[in-house]
């Protein structure tokens, strides 16, 4: 007479609990993840270069945009004018001055990131950096892209 074996209990493993704690992280960090919102103009086409780096966090910096005059961007500025754009409104230097200023009271510890188009002139960098040093904003920082044969992009 053969002797039969006890039936074992099949091991199963119960994916309820792991997959209600992965919803929870997923939960957990989309809540607590600051997120920052850049002004970004996407007129602005940013020049490349090949020692660019990633910058660092922008939820601090104020962020100046500056198209190439003649473009539909720069809207109705005419050649004199200095087509600066700051959450997504054109103004000239003394304007440009003067929201910095603001922001700059609201916030004294204000940096700029300043997005220059590839095809802007210098001398119209050189009057928002004039504005920011009028405002009494020294900390400023351009925006590039990095070269893809560096390896990525900023």
């Amino acid at each position: 007479m053969r002797l039969r074996k006890p039936d074992e209990p099949a091991a199963d493993i119960d994916m309820t609990p792991m997959i209600d704690c992965v919803f929870l992280l997923l939960i957990f960090f989309m809540v607590a993840a600051t997120m920052s919102e850049v002004d970004l103009t996407p007129e602005v086409h940013l020049p490349v270069a090949p020692k660019a780096a990633i910058p660092e966090d922008l939820r601090n910096r104020g962020v100046i945009n500056i198209v190439p005059l003649g473009t539909a961007a720069a809207g109705a500025l005419t050649s004199e004018a200095t087509p600066f754009v700051v959450y997504g409104q054109l103004m000239d230097e003394p304007a440009l001055t003067k929201a910095i200023r603001q922001r700059a009271d609201e916030q004294p510890d204000l940096r700029v990131y300043m997005r220059v188009d590839r095809n802007a002139e210098f001398r119209v960098v050189k009057r928002a950096i004039r504005a920011c040093a009028n405002a009494g904003v020294y900390d400023i920082i351009f925006g590039t892209f990095q070269d893809a044969a560096a390896g990525g992009g900023a």
